[in-house]
């Protein structure tokens, strides 16, 4: 009996302490891939300077909302991966106030649906970094959206102060306003008759 009590705890001992050479094992790889996918995201979270027409940036430099976002969103994280995901939530929050501060000129539904998909591509950014195994590929990709994103908020920016430049024809507004109102008033008729 005693040498199968000797046995028994024999038996724990070395099982305790293969159990904590694994488990130590375990946490170096899952420091080290994290240390890989850190370096990775380092050299991929590359935001681009916007291109803006002269014009389209004297008013977004008034933005003081724009502003905060875009320098924000061109600092880089530098200390871990917990660090991008903070950076990731802020730029979501700045992202908020992007769509109550728009300046008039811009306060179209084509820019605020682009700031719309923006926050909603900064969401999954930080669905992706928020998981155990961060997917590195749709980050990447994410990331190549976010400035797609903003080039094109940024190209449609410029295209409405184009348009505003161009000249209407004599009673052309009167015209647009004359089409405009019977086809409020037939939306109207056909909610009505449902």
């Amino acid at each position: 009996m005693r040498t199968f009590f000797l046995f028994i705890v024999l038996l724990l001992t070395i099982s305790c302490t293969d159990s904590d050479a694994i488990r130590k094992e375990n946490a170096l790889k899952a420091a080290q891939k994290e240390q890989e996918i850190f370096k990775l995201l380092s050299q991929k979270w590359i935001f681009k300077p916007a291109d803006f027409s002269e014009e389209s940036y004297n008013i977004v430099q008034q933005w003081s909302e724009w502003n905060t976002f875009y320098n924000e969103l061109l600092q880089k994280p530098q200390t871990d991966i917990g660090a991008f995901q903070r950076k990731t939530k802020t730029l979501i929050d700045l992202s908020y106030a992007l769509h109550s501060t728009i300046p008039p000129v811009f306060n179209i539904v084509q820019i605020q649906s682009r700031f719309m998909v923006l926050e909603t591509k900064l969401k999954m950014l930080k669905t992706y970094l928020s998981l155990d195994d961060i997917p590195m590929e749709k980050t990447i990709e994410i990331i190549s959206a976010i400035n797609t994103e903003i080039e094109s908020i940024v190209n449609r920016m410029a295209t409405i102060l184009a348009k505003n430049k161009i000249q209407r024809e004599e009673g052309e507004i009167e015209l647009l306003n004359s089409i405009a109102v019977p086809q409020q008033q037939t939306t109207d008729e056909a909610e009505i008759e449902f």
